[in-house]
């Protein structure tokens, strides 16, 4: 059990290690994230979680679904301002 509790303290560490990169992207309008890395961050982190799913792993389940999210949340951005940026 205590290992569970450590997995999901670093699940929460790591969360929130990003947010002040996703804040920063939306303030900086997406200019500072490379959007190749930000999909390839997104799908490898859907993979990641729906393998953890198959196998049971909670932690890591969850884990990467919000890593997936995070990563949804600022392709969008960058997406949005970058569309912006060319009308």
């Amino acid at each position: 059990m205590i290992l569970q509790y450590l997995g999901f303290a670093g699940l929460a560490l790591l969360v929130i290690a990003w947010i002040p990169q996703s804040l920063q992207n939306f303030k900086e309008k997406g200019k500072n994230l490379n959007l190749k890395f930000v999909m390839l961050y997104l799908f490898g982190s859907a993979f990641l979680a729906a393998h953890a799913y198959f196998i049971g792993d909670l932690v890591f389940m969850a884990l990467n679904s919000l890593a997936a999210l995070i990563a949804l949340s600022n392709a969008c951005i960058i997406v949005f301002y970058w569309k912006k940026r060319r009308k």
